[in-house]
């Protein structure tokens, strides 16, 4: 169900060695790419939390019409990644949600910004 106000999705981002390996995305992650799953309503806080803004009721992972939502993350928040593609079964544990990562593009944001 599509939510009439934001809402957001705590995620951890997850390593890109293990994102690329065959049991995963299959070597299809590039360098300006970043996997993520999304935290169990209920589970435990994670170390490093990164809030991802999502348009539908709080679930564990994000789905259709989720793309270009912002990826948010450090301890002074900001943009790190705009939500990309997941899975067709977004409950798939081994095709994790992807962001493209906005720091490998920051210049070229900058450029067009101006």
């Amino acid at each position: 169900d599509l939510s009439p106000t934001l809402q957001e999705l705590e995620v951890t981002v997850v390593d890109a060695r293990m994102c690329n390996n065959s049991r995963f995305w299959h070597g299809e992650i590039a360098p300006t790419m970043i996997c993520f799953q999304g935290q169990r309503r209920g589970s435990a806080p994670t170390r490093n939390p990164c809030p991802l803004v999502t348009v539908h009721s709080p679930v564990s992972h994000p789905r259709q019409g989720d793309s270009g939502g912002p990826l948010v993350c450090g301890k002074r928040p900001a943009v790190a990644g705009v939500m990309s593609f997941s899975s067709r079964d977004p409950t798939d544990p081994f095709k994790p949600p992807v962001a493209t990562s906005t720091v490998k593009y920051k210049k070229w944001i900058q450029r067009t910004l101006k």
